[in-house]
């Protein structure tokens, strides 16, 4: 009797994960990113084309998820000027690049004085991207974070 519980146990569980697995692959194909962010080091580093912000920025905590459809989540937190603790910027966005080169960028979101924002949207992908970095930088481009660690 044990045993016919425990295998039916097992069964469910498994079903339960292979739905799950199903309908995240229909619901946003493959992932293709799935990264923490870290802050900006030095101040103005050049990286994959984008030129950083001018002084050192730090992160409490950002991650990013890419889809092969398309789909872009980027959640920031605590994203300040490392000197001061203060994000003076008030709105930012993404910044996909592929191949050293910025090839899609989303639209203007809110940034908030403690360093928090949220994406989500669907960007135009290219046909090949190697080396996948998402940035999170300003209107003008200016980068503040990045995928890495």
């Amino acid at each position: 009797m044990a045993r016919t519980i425990r295998l039916a146990f097992a069964l469910t569980v498994l079903l339960a994960l292979t739905v799950g697995t199903v309908a995240q692959t229909v619901a946003g194909g493959r992932k293709v990113l799935d990264s923490t962010m870290t802050g900006l080091p030095t101040g103005s580093l050049v990286l994959n084309g984008l030129t950083g912000g001018g002084v050192p920025w730090s992160i409490e905590d950002g991650h990013v998820q890419l889809f092969a459809d398309g789909r872009l989540h980027v959640d920031v937190e605590g994203l300040v000027i490392t000197a001061t603790g203060v994000n003076p910027v008030t709105t930012g966005r993404a910044v996909l690049t592929c191949n050293n080169a910025p090839v899609a960028e989303t639209a203007i979101v809110p940034f908030s004085g403690t360093g928090d924002a949220t994406i989500d949207t669907v960007i135009d992908l290219p046909s090949q991207c190697l080396a996948p970095a998402v940035f999170f930088t300003n209107a003008t481009d200016r980068w503040f974070a990045v995928t890495g660690f």
